[in-house]
């Protein structure tokens, strides 16, 4: 039995041939005929969750995850901060917010990495998301999202512009079923849903 259609690109193959003409794939091991592909049309990855079983979470079950994050973000940077800047600079009682502008970047840079590393890493979920079984997922494949979409995601998280992000982003996702509340997640094309 001869191939009809190359099963590794799709082309169209000669009776008899035992190599693909146009990618070279070997023909000799394949006994069955695979199904043809139309030429134009692309095949698309299944979703790994079926859309008809995912569940969005609402807004406050995403607001007690990200409080709880935040307390973790909160000590660890306050820790690293301490470090960094007592040495160097005494405390001062009567202005104790004074140097926001040194510790911020050191805050926004522990909690981008907190957020990116712990979804890059951990199957899409940070430690608030554990405890409330949420994950952020690709929002096609409803499976695991790419390291720089989730990078993308999570830049405005651990600033003051998660406020704007928010705000622009429940404006724009009215009455979205996928229940996308911020901007970033339009851009980085990534969903909340929750976990089994």
């Amino acid at each position: 039995m001869s191939l009809k259609f190359c099963p590794k690109c799709g082309n169209e193959l000669e009776s008899g041939s035992s190599f693909c003409d146009s990618c070279g794939a070997d023909l000799g091991t394949k006994t069955e005929t695979p199904a043809a592909i139309s030429p134009g049309v692309t095949t698309t990855q299944e979703p790994k969750v079926k859309p008809e079983t995912v569940y969005y979470p609402d807004f406050l079950k995403r607001v007690i995850a990200l409080i709880f994050d935040s307390i973790i973000i909160g000590l660890i940077g306050s820790a690293f901060t301490w470090i960094l800047i007592n040495p160097s600079f005494p405390v001062n009682f009567f202005d104790p917010f004074g140097r926001w502008w040194f510790t911020f970047p050191f805050d926004w840079l522990i909690g981008f990495l907190y957020h990116w590393g712990m979804e890059a890493h951990n199957n899409g979920q940070t430690l608030g998301k554990m405890a409330l079984n949420l994950r952020t997922v690709d929002e096609k494949t409803l499976g695991q999202a790419s390291s720089s979409n989730l990078a993308l995601n999570n830049l405005f998280k651990s600033s003051p512009f998660l406020i704007l992000d928010v705000i622009i982003g429940m404006v724009k996702n009215s009455g979205d079923p996928k229940k996308r509340y911020r901007i970033m997640q339009n851009v980085s094309e990534t969903v909340v849903i929750f976990s089994k």
